[in-house]
């Protein structure tokens, strides 16, 4: 609540102010494109964040205000006419932004595209290959889950848990860590993400959930996209790109690995839309110089990323998102801020950080 206030206030100062302006103008932000992305969309936030990361969710309601808001002050545009700033047959009248949603839930199928279509705003996809008409869940969200419920779990199980994850040199954490402690859920996650390779962390991810089981209605809720919704969504306007075939961490795989998950997955794509694939969203948003070199030679024409810095050689294949959901734009009273909100657009709010600069060996 604390923090909330703190950011509303200065949300408001900023705006009023016109700082946010001249912090836009001073980070090299004035006049590019804003481009946004968000994730799960759901029917009752408070409800579906019991058992999901809560900034991977926006409820349909939160997402229709920020439509509205994003509606009244921008042009929104397709990616494929974003990044040259002109619409076909003359130049934009307003500032330009895209739409954009990551990982390919069904739910932004059933949730997020009807409302599209009703404003008549275009937007983008980025799927997970291997996922696409399937059963699978991103090996992440399976990673959130077991660690949940490996919060509660009884002793014995537990205990085997505990040598598991204190191996990797990380704590489990008790059923009352606080949000962030050492054995947050959340942490842990992002701690094995970031540390382990895709092949190293499936068979931790494994055990975890031989160890307390499986939560199938949870798995359910974030079930993928099928083909049929891909190409119907496309059809009416919904650009389709890449997030890789396994939603592996580019930086931390091998070269070999890098090549089948971009070039590998734009094939898959293509093979099965009839289509040519131009965009690439790069997982956690994280790349180096290897992996950008990698997405121009698998022939992706634009790339997107959540960190704060570009590569200046590959200027629109590090083209920065600001990640969006419920609660980045409410104000001090729990509520949609407009005041908020325009900072995210501004990049007063824009806290992600710097890319790792190197890859495994």
């Amino acid at each position: 609540m604390v923090r909330r206030v703190i950011k509303s206030g200065l949300a408001c100062g900023f705006r009023w102010s016109g700082a946010s302006l001249v912090r836009r103008r001073l980070h090299g932000r004035s006049g590019t494109p804003w481009i946004v992305a968000y994730h799960r969309v759901v029917e009752d936030y408070a409800l579906s964040a019991r058992r999901s990361i809560p900034a991977m969710l926006i409820s349909r309601a939160m997402l229709r205000r920020h439509l509205d808001w994003i509606g009244r002050r921008f042009d929104i545009v397709p990616l494929d006419e974003i990044v040259p700033g002109r619409r076909r047959g003359g130049r934009f009248r307003r500032p330009t932004a895209a739409i954009t949603f990551d990982d390919g839930f069904h739910d932004v199928y059933e949730l997020a595209f009807p409302l599209l279509k009703a404003k008549g705003m275009p937007a983008a996809v980025f799927v997970v290959t291997s996922l696409v008409g399937t059963s699978g869940v991103p090996l992440f969200e399976r990673l959130y889950l077991a660690l949940l419920r490996a919060r509660h779990a009884s002793p014995s199980p537990r205990a085997r848990l505990e040598r598991i994850v204190s191996s990797l040199g990380l704590e489990m954490g008790g059923p009352a860590d606080p949000p962030g402690g050492a054995g947050d859920p959340l942490r842990l996650t992002r701690l094995l993400l970031e540390r382990l390779r895709r092949d190293d962390l499936a068979p931790v991810v494994d055990t975890l959930e031989k160890e307390v089981g499986v939560d199938d209605a949870a798995l359910h809720e974030r079930r993928p996209l099928t083909w049929d919704m891909l190409k119907e969504m496309r059809r009416s306007g919904i650009t389709v790109g890449s997030h890789t075939r396994r939603h592996a961490l580019l930086t931390l795989e091998s070269e070999k690995h890098v090549v089948e998950e971009t070039l590998g997955s734009r094939r898959d794509l293509e093979e099965r839309l009839g289509a040519a694939v131009g965009h690439f969203a790069y997982p956690n948003g994280w790349f180096d110089g290897s992996t950008v070199a990698a997405v121009q030679a698998a022939g992706y024409r634009f790339a997107y990323t959540s960190c704060r810095h570009r590569d200046p050689a590959y200027p629109l294949l590090t083209l920065p998102r600001t990640i969006l959901w419920e609660r980045s734009s409410l104000g001090v009273f729990g509520t949609f801020s407009p005041a908020v909100m325009g900072c995210q657009a501004d990049g007063t709010f824009y806290s992600s950080g710097l890319c790792p600069s190197h890859r495994r060996n």
